[in-house]
């Protein structure tokens, strides 16, 4: 094997150190402000922290400190200017927020010393549930389902009931899931987390439901009356499906296998 000239791995030594240090800066970077922007904004300074994040505004995050900080002086203060900044940033927050900025959203929702805050952000994390639509948005949910928060708690669980209705749909109507559609309705973290959360809430077990099959599998590890319905609901929706369609699995009305 031959080896480059030691001056040319040397030149490649400290590119890949600068492009390390590059990077490492720019996490540390984004921490500081983070950081910065929190400090003023929980000690009431919403001048500072508007002044940190104005030009930092493709992050969403900065984005949420400058409408909640703008919300915030226009609280106290009444100004029209103020309350015309919080709007136009929620305008654009409402369209672009989504499941990968949930924590961001919980950190204003968690400003209990703040009321107008609070009630914005969960009207800002309502429109975030709303746009997640797609198979990948459920594993971003998945951590919600630990929240303490019970209203952010069902949000979700009904979130992910919208997300995998239309799946089970493709099904009763003749269809065949995607590959894609099998590997997130089989995801064990998934299956867990709504077994997890059937005794507080109902919308976990009708999601299991459409899950069907793939559910029973892991229903031996849980105990209790609502365990012993939703098994039974479970065998009726299977029993069902195989009535309407002799020949189907739990995700393709025809019997077609995916790998």
């Amino acid at each position: 094997m031959l080896m480059k000239p030691l001056h040319v791995r040397h030149t490649i030594f400290f590119m890949a150190l600068a492009f390390i240090l590059c990077s490492s800066g720019s996490v540390f970077a984004v921490e500081k402000w983070e950081k910065a922007a929190k400090t003023y904004f929980e000690n009431g300074e919403y001048e500072k922290c508007i002044e940190l994040v104005k030009n930092n505004k493709d992050d969403k995050f900065a984005r949420m400190f400058l409408a909640f900080s703008h919300l915030q002086e226009y609280t106290f203060n009444k100004t029209k200017y103020d309350k015309e900044m919080f709007k136009n940033a929620m305008m654009i927050l409402k369209d672009k927020t989504g499941s990968e900025d949930m924590d961001h959203l919980l950190y204003f929702v968690n400003q209990k010393d703040q009321p107008p805050v609070v009630k914005e952000a969960r009207n800002l994390l309502t429109a975030a549930f709303k746009n997640c639509k797609e198979n990948d948005d459920v594993k971003k949910l998945l951590p919600l389902l630990n929240s303490s928060d019970d209203k952010t708690k069902e949000a979700t669980l009904k979130t992910i009931k919208n997300i995998i209705d239309p799946k089970r749909k493709v099904v009763t109507k003749g269809g065949t899931l995607r590959k894609q559609d099998v590997d997130m309705m089989t995801d064990p973290a998934l299956i867990k987390a709504l077994f997890d959360n059937i005794l507080v809430s109902g919308t976990a077990s009708k999601i299991l439901v459409m899950i069907e099959k793939p559910a029973l599998k892991y229903i031996s590890e849980y105990e209790g009356k609502k365990v012993m319905e939703l098994e039974t609901k479970i065998t009726k929706a299977i029993a069902k499906r195989e009535k309407k369609y002799p020949e189907s699995n739990w995700y393709s009305a025809t019997g077609k296998t995916r790998e």
